[in-house]
């Protein structure tokens, strides 16, 4: 049914959001995230090594929701939809996020970090290092170092001394250096995307010209390849690099699903959350939360497709250093993990995102989104974690790491979520001078 609103039933200047209304949420995710980042400092002076790949894992899983937000305001300007202007500002402020990730994520970084991480770092500064002190090249040093070192001697008979600096990273080895550019370049990347559009948006409200919504089309058209090229080479950098003998030429896009999925999951329990405390009532209905459930039903099936797809090629080539990424776990407990990824993951959101009357139900639906961001982090969980126990040769498991893995979520996740939930104050929940803005609030499909 038709919602029947128009510019004069809405407030002037949009609905500004008081803090001080959701002070009980706010203040248990700002409690929680001064508690992870004690524990987490802690953690990190008392074993640097585990507790890496804890932080690893806590900020790529929030970095997800980041990306995501950029995804979808991008889209719905490239593609001129109108129907998502009416919860667009919870996107941008989810984008714009960016900065306070990118402060809390220097630590990779730090040495100490990177080389439990990635072990091809350690073998490039070796090599430099030998190289400095005896003379000669850096290829001419892991030709003497490949001697004694049995992975570094697979990826010379592998790939050969000349190619060797190439391979090492899509990860380059040629020089640690580059994958510390790249690092910095993809959070300035993401802050450009988000603070312009969003700039714009805001500048709409001061003379509600349609130009900025031109302006910002022509802009997302042309910044969604470097935003996917962002997306694909940090997922690359930061997860693939922890085992330099697998790759993937699906990971990007197996990231970025999980991107948009989660992200989606968080906006719709942001509206919810807004609209308890009486916000967004005559700008959000069920028809949004119904289009909202279709894109997560669509991503659901989207992250399936490009998880088989991506298992069934590793499957059947049976190649050593590809199938290594699923030995792993498939091995003891792990094993069960991956079994409820698919279970949780894909056929659980499945068949609850088929129904078009539990997809317009805001409370059903929200249970549904808590339950999605639940099975997000098993799966990030399931790629980071794993890689620990075999690479810092304590086994399948770290004992008691858990531990860290908890605290670094807490403080990751509960410092993030308290900003994020702040920045929602700082301009109207919703572009109020857009001139799609009435069409978008009076949407039927």
């Amino acid at each position: 049914m038709s919602h029947h609103v128009t510019f004069n039933d809405l407030p002037q200047g949009g609905e500004k959001f008081e803090p001080a209304k959701g002070s009980k949420l706010i203040g248990t995710l700002g409690l929680l995230g001064l508690v992870g980042l004690a524990a987490s400092a802690y953690f990190f002076y008392a074993n640097t090594d585990t507790f890496a790949y804890s932080w690893l894992f806590a900020i790529f899983f929030v970095f997800t929701f980041v990306v995501g937000g950029c995804f979808w305001i991008l889209l719905h300007s490239a593609s001129n939809s109108s129907w998502g202007v009416a919860v667009r500002r919870i996107w941008e402020n989810l984008a714009n996020m960016v900065i306070p990730l990118a402060l809390l994520t220097s630590p990779l970084l730090i040495p100490a970090v990177q080389s439990p991480l990635y072990e091809w770092m350690n073998h490039h500064r070796a090599a430099a290092k030998q190289a400095s002190e005896h003379g000669g090249t850096v290829r001419e040093a892991l030709h003497h170092m490949a001697a004694d070192n049995p992975h570094l001697h697979v990826l010379v008979s592998k790939f050969g001394y000349m190619n060797l600096t190439e391979h090492f990273g899509a990860f380059t080895l040629s020089s640690a250096f580059s994958w510390q550019v790249r690092f910095v370049l993809y959070f300035i990347i993401l802050w450009v995307i988000a603070s312009t559009l969003r700039g714009r948006s805001v500048k709409q409200e001061q003379d509600g010209d349609i130009k900025h919504t031109i302006w910002s089309r022509q802009f997302s058209c042309i910044v969604l390849l470097p935003f996917a090229l962002t997306v694909t080479f940090a997922a690359y950098d930061w997860l693939v690099g922890l085992d330099y003998n697998w790759f993937s030429t699906m990971w990007g896009v197996y990231i970025f699903a999980g991107c948009a999925w989660s992200s989606m999951a968080v906006s719709i329990l942001v509206v919810s959350w807004l609209r308890s405390l009486g916000y967004l009532q005559k700008v959000v209905t069920d028809e949004h939360y119904h289009l909202m459930g279709k894109l997560l039903f669509a991503f659901t099936v989207f992250w399936a497709y490009i998880s088989f797809s991506q298992y069934f090629l590793i499957w059947y080539a049976n190649i050593t250093e590809e199938t290594r990424f699923y030995l792993t776990r498939n091995t003891e407990e792990w094993r069960y993990v991956s079994i409820f990824i698919l279970l949780g993951h894909f056929i659980g959101p499945f068949l609850f995102l088929l129904s078009q009357k539990l997809k317009k139900n805001p409370v059903v639906i929200s249970v549904g989104c808590i339950w999605i961001l639940f099975m997000h982090l098993v799966d990030i969980y399931w790629i980071v974690i794993p890689e620990r126990g075999p690479s810092l040769g304590k086994g399948v498991f770290v004992s008691g790491a858990w531990v860290q893995d908890l605290a670094a979520l807490l403080a990751v996740f509960g410092t993030m979520g308290f900003l994020y939930l702040r920045s929602l104050s700082k301009f109207s929940l919703y572009p109020w001078r857009d001139p799609r803005l009435i069409e978008s609030v009076n949407v039927v499909n």
